[in-house]
């Protein structure tokens, strides 16, 4: 973290090191907030608009009212790009519960936090070599919204870095692979491209990854099976952050030849020269 930066806290610009909330907030006291993260290229915002749709989604799905039009956010958010001097950056928003005077049911306004931090260039080596992931019977809770409860995906994380793993997916009951703790998940099985669609968060960049995938790939949105992960020849994550990140092995079942496969180079190709073009 950059403690030179310029954020947004509560409708005042401050130091990360002045950075504070109310510890009544519901937000700290019981996790009740929305969040969005989205990156930049070159300082401009990554689907924005995407973004902040999905921001006032996951607030409604948790009935957190945003007292703030979008246009606002917007524009603290190209003030923040302009406040700081970064090339690529990372930019968090976070809508929280308001505080509350009996611990459980929020009576004061939400705060708004808008915190920036420096992103490097692509990491080509990354995609080389490929990720390993391990597999959790960890659930998240309400999928669908960004939140910031992120108990199980602290613990998963926490499990994945005993087995030398990058991320961890999450498994359901029904042995249906979901999604990891903060991307979404991909398989290859020969020309067709599968990724879940229910119980998962709908990521911005897997929007993407759809759009470059049609009319090149077969793409099928349904669940995908534990057992089915033997038959893929090819595996990768996608988020803001990740972009496209090839999967080389999971658990200790090797993805293909264990290496980044084809078809996964040619999506990543595509989202490479999607942003060159700046086209978003």
């Amino acid at each position: 973290m950059d403690t030179n930066a310029n954020w947004y806290i509560g409708g005042r610009w401050v130091d990360p090191h002045e950075a504070v909330i109310s510890i009544n907030d519901m937000a700290v006291l019981r996790g009740y907030s929305a969040f969005e993260a989205l990156r930049t290229y070159d300082r401009r915002p990554f689907h924005l608009d995407e973004h902040l749709k999905r921001l006032y989604r996951s607030a409604e799905l948790i009935e957190l009212p945003i007292p703030w039009p979008a246009s606002f956010i917007a524009g603290v958010i190209h003030e923040i790009i302009e406040r700081n001097s970064y090339t690529h950056a990372a930019i968090r928003l976070l809508v929280t519960g308001g505080e509350s005077e009996d611990s459980i049911t929020p009576t004061g306004q939400p705060t708004l936090a808008v915190m920036i931090t420096p992103l490097g260039e692509r990491d080509m080596q990354r995609f080389a070599r490929g990720i390993k992931l391990i597999t959790t019977r960890l659930q998240r809770e309400a999928p669908e919204a960004k939140t910031t409860n992120y108990m199980a995906a602290v613990r998963a994380l926490k499990e994945a870095a005993k087995h030398d793993a990058t991320d961890a997916l999450f498994v359901n009951s029904d042995g249906h692979v979901l999604e990891a703790t903060r991307s979404n998940f991909f398989i290859f099985r020969e020309n067709t491209l599968v990724t879940p669609r229910e119980g998962v968060l709908h990521g911005i960049t897997r929007n993407v990854v759809l759009e470059l995938a049609h009319g090149r790939f077969t793409i099928e949105e349904r669940p995908i099976l534990l057992d089915e992960l033997s038959l893929s020849g090819e595996a990768f994550i996608s988020s803001s952050s990740k972009e496209i990140t090839p999967v080389a092995q999971i658990d200790d079942l090797h993805i293909g030849n264990g290496k980044p496969g084809p078809r996964t180079y040619e999506l990543e190709q595509r989202f490479i020269e999607l942003i060159e073009r700046g086209n978003f």
